[in-house]
């Protein structure tokens, strides 16, 4: 076979001898089933002249090579190279090369045919090397697997080589039980199961023809082939230590299927004890559970209960918490004399969060209180400072004592703690050192870095390139070198992408052979092409990155490189100080430099709002046509702020859960500006004219970077990639935006409270801290629509975009700073919309929240959905919480 097309010039050196010349050619033609005999026929000096070729020809294959037969070229490399090593070291090494595992064959007997003739000390050695790998693939765990098999040793039990192992277990057309049963690692490898992170993964599946890796593991233990005893201590030993979801689900079925007796049980009392302290609540629901039973039948003693229910009593999980409650209810009904010790104990739960789980427990508490002693009900007097106002005068009523007076330490600022304002960082206007510059582009080249540093970063390479450009070049040759895959592969950063073409351009021919390659992936080869033309409102983001990359390379190219940029921001937000770049320009003037297009549009569209008198008169002084169109932006007063209007979705069979979003009017003088800043300024309608690329704008902070002081622009256009991701639940890719969102410039209009509120609707509490972050810092900057953005949320909650428990809990997080009325502004907008109709899901939950904020806040005011709801009879906790918001709100008892 011979492969032509995009071919790498492999090359065998004259003089070769003809056994190594025939492994050479079977590489390069890609024949791997003749490898092993090749290799074999070499002695071990003729494979180590051999070495060095192969060597030198992994060095001349592309990265990016995917021309024709390049999959067979690889693993012929990899076949051949691993055979002509001759020290174990380095076979392990070849073997697991970046450039050469991902070839690897699916059978890996090819890979033991070329090392078959080596010692069995030979052979074990590699495979302890290759087991010490973090992760062992499929074909590196069978190759370890035959290598110990043919060595006759029993392999290393490594993590990598454990997770191998699980993996390889299943068969098609064989059970687990049966795989087990017959493999050769079974004993030793089973303890270590218990003690890996990611091992059994797998346990939680079955099959309707397997019951899968519990019942496997049981049914063993029963014959004798694995010891009951270490998988009961393993598997309890690995739910204290918690982990992923579908982990514990595993390991808590091997539990079932054990099948602990009554004696086991018991003999793991605190085990049992501190899996219901830190365990994952489905590990503590089964450890509350076995408690549970050992306290029914007299084998719990009194101290394990006291503790397990001090652990209990404050897990998040309110069903544990009511059925620890239960079970201390239990116990003192059981034995009268446990009043004193257990009736302080439940009282803990008065400071517990939620007002259900207060009110369950001081309804305990007074139902026993009769049999308590005196010093027993001071002590739970005191303990009901912990409850809310309602609660406490029944406290006070059953045990004595006088409500604190709630006026006597007031809330600050009206019940509102909130994060100071925080202050944009001035730039070090120096730019990098050509070292530390190089140390940095390392770094954003794979999208880790703040718009401020790759704006920094952008500009020293511009200012480096003018001043002294062999010295760059040096700097960034080992950046070059090391630099294999393309930034489009490394992260969705554009501007990573657009710095990426920017050092290329400054290696020139040096790299130009990396540049083509890098540019054929990424699509930077666009950079030299049609940004004249129409680009819609979201690839307008990106493409000005590009067209500014682009700008830079051509002025390069040219031999006229520009002396630094003028977009360059002031501040970490984005934003450019007005006097700045009036100096920028005065310096351009001195120095008869033109300014590149897109660099002054972009500088111009970064400018503050606030312009002090002296950078005009300053301006006015300029004397070029920048300077006087500089001047004439600054009296004009810059550019105005775009006309909104919130608009729904229509219900369509694409989207049959509607979301709502922004259309901004075009910018007066739009047209004026070149492509893509003539797009990014129009008008952008998402409803009547969505855009083809299915509104994909960059949620990231250097797309606000752009605008800095213009945040409803970028908002706008990022709230359609939002309302696509709420869709498919996967807000958590564009949440980290919001912090940047609420820092920006410019009035938080619609798009911005829109983003916040699907924010807080997030899968993941991490993910809600962001928006939770966002609505915290409008407030304390004073632009927070609070009551606007409850609206939204009712809205996006009534169209389904948003779950009433996530926002609960995201609401809740922003009260646990203190951000009392705050939330409880939110909470009145939200509201009258949840509770109309039929309330919606987690509306109990909401209620007390809302009533816990209005109580601290002191807010008063009547909304008459609460009092409709109010007024229902009932004693659920919905219309329980209705009637204490109402209270709070009217400062009335009941």
């Amino acid at each position: 076979m011979t492969f032509t097309h995009g071919f790498p010039d492999y090359r065998v050196p004259d003089g070769t001898a003809d056994g190594i010349r025939g492994l050479l050619d079977a590489v390069r033609e890609g024949r791997v089933e003749d490898i092993p005999k090749l290799v074999g026929a070499l002695t071990d000096a003729e494979r180590r002249k051999g070495l060095p070729v192969l060597k030198q020809w992994r060095k001349d294959t592309p990265e990016f090579w995917r021309g024709e037969g390049y999959l067979l070229v690889r693993q012929g490399l990899l076949l051949a190279g691993a055979g002509c090593c001759t020290g174990a070291a380095a076979a392990a090494q070849w073997l697991t090369s970046r450039d050469l595992w991902w070839a690897g064959p699916e059978d890996p007997q090819a890979v033991v045919g070329v090392m078959g003739d080596r010692a069995p000390e030979w052979l074990a050695e590699v495979a302890r090397r290759l087991a010490e790998r973090r992760t062992v693939g499929g074909w590196e765990y069978g190759l370890i697997k035959r290598l110990s098999l043919i060595a006759d040793c029993e392999p290393p039990m490594t993590d990598g080589f454990i997770l191998g192992w699980e993996r390889d277990i299943p068969e098609r057309g064989k059970t687990i039980e049966e795989r087990l049963r017959d493999d050769p690692f079974l004993k030793a490898a089973v303890p270590r199961l218990f003690e890996v992170d990611e091992a059994g993964s797998d346990f939680q599946y079955t099959r309707d023809t397997d019951p899968g890796w519990p019942d496997a593991l049981a049914a063993l233990a029963r014959e004798g082939l694995l010891s009951r005893e270490m998988l009961v201590e393993g598997c309890l030993s690995r739910l204290l230590r918690g982990g992923r979801l579908g982990i514990v689900k595993g390991f808590l079925a091997l539990l079932t299927a054990l099948d602990l007796t009554a004696d086991e049980r018991a003999a793991h009392t605190l085990t049992w004890v501190r899996m219901l302290s830190g365990g994952h609540s489905l590990a503590a629901a089964r450890a509350q559970e076995t408690l549970a039973e050992l306290d029914e039948a007299g084998r719990l003693e009194t101290e394990h209960l006291v503790e397990a229910s001090r652990a209990a009593l404050f897990r998040p999980e309110k069903k544990i918490v009511r059925s620890q409650l239960a079970m201390l209810d239990k116990a003192i009904k059981r034995d009268r004399s446990l009043t004193d010790e257990l009736l302080p104990v439940a009282a803990e739960a008065f400071g517990h969060e939620d007002h259900s789980l207060q009110d369950k427990a001081l309804a305990l508490a007074v139902r026993h209180r009769k049999h308590a002693g005196d010093a027993i009900l001071a002590e739970l007097a005191a303990s009901a400072e912990l409850l809310p106002s309602d609660l406490r005068e029944r406290a006070v009523e059953a045990f004595g004592g006088a409500v604190a007076d709630e006026e006597a330490d007031p809330p600050a600022a009206g019940g509102d703690v909130l994060p100071p304002v925080p202050d944009p960082e001035r730039l070090d206007p120096a730019p990098l050192a050509p070292a530390e510059l190089a140390e940095e582009v390392v770094a954003l080249l794979r999208g880790k870095g703040t718009p401020a540093q790759e704006e920094r970063a952008l500009n020293s390479l511009v200012v480096h390139a003018h001043a002294d450009l062999a010295g760059l070049r040096a700097a960034l040759e080992p950046v070059v070198a090391a630099h294999r895959q393309p930034a489009s592969w490394l992260s969705d950063n554009v501007f990573a992408q657009a710095l990426e073409a920017v050092v290329m351009f400054v290696m020139g021919e040096a790299a130009e052979e990396k540049t083509r390659s890098l540019r054929i992936q990424s699509g930077l080869g666009a950079l030299r092409f049609r940004f004249q033309e129409y680009q819609c409102p979201h690839t307008a983001i990106w493409s000005i990155c590009l067209s500014r990359a682009a700008e830079i390379g051509a002025r390069l190219e040219l031999g006229d490189p520009l002396p630094f940029l003028l977009a360059t921001p002031t501040w970490t937000t984005g934003t450019i100080d007005p006097l700045e770049l009036v100096a920028r320009l005065a310096a351009y003037e001195d120095s008869g430099t033109e300014p590149g297009p897109a660099d002054l549009d972009q500088a111009l569209l970064r400018l503050d709002r606030e312009v002090p008198l002296e950078a005009r008169a300053a301006a006015d002084r300029l004397t070029s046509p920048a300077g006087r169109r500089l001047a004439a932006w600054l009296a004009s007063g810059g550019l105005p702020d775009p006309t909104l209007s919130r608009e729904t979705e229509p219900l369509r069979l694409r989207t049959p859960r509607p979301g709502v979003l922004v259309h901004t009017e075009a910018l007066p003088g739009h047209e004026d500006y070149p492509e893509p800043f003539r797009s990014l300024l129009g008008a952008h309608d998402p409803i009547s004219a969505p855009c083809k690329c299915g509104g994909g704008g960059q949620c990231t902070p250097q797309a606000l970077a752009l605008l800095p002081q213009h945040r409803e622009i970028i908002a706008a256009r990022i709230l359609s990639a939002f309302s696509a991701l709420a869709d498919s639940d996967h807000l958590g890719h564009g949440v980290p935006v919001l912090p940047a969102l609420a820092e920006s410039g410019g009035p938080a209009g619609p798009a911005t409270h829109l983003l916040v509120a699907y924010g807080l609707g997030a899968r993941r509490l991490e993910e809600q801290l962001f928006a939770v972050d966002a609505m915290l810092v409008l407030a304390a900057r004073g632009q927070l629509d609070a009551e606007g953005l409850g609206r939204d949320i009712a809205e996006l909650t009534g169209l389904r975009r948003l779950k009433p428990k996530r926002v609960v809990a995201a609401l809740q997080e922003a009260a646990r700073t203190g951000a009392y009325a705050t939330v409880w502004a939110v909470l009145s907008g939200a509201l009258p919309g949840l509770l109309a109709g039929e309330p919606a899901p987690a509306a109990g939950a909401l209620l007390t929240l809302a009533a816990d904020c209005a109580e601290r806040s002191g807010a008063r005011g009547a909304i008459p959905e609460i009092d409709e709801l109010a007024a229902r009879k009932g004693s659920s906790q919905l219309i329980k919480q209705a009637r204490r918001l109402r209270a709070a709100l009217s400062r009335d008892t009941y």
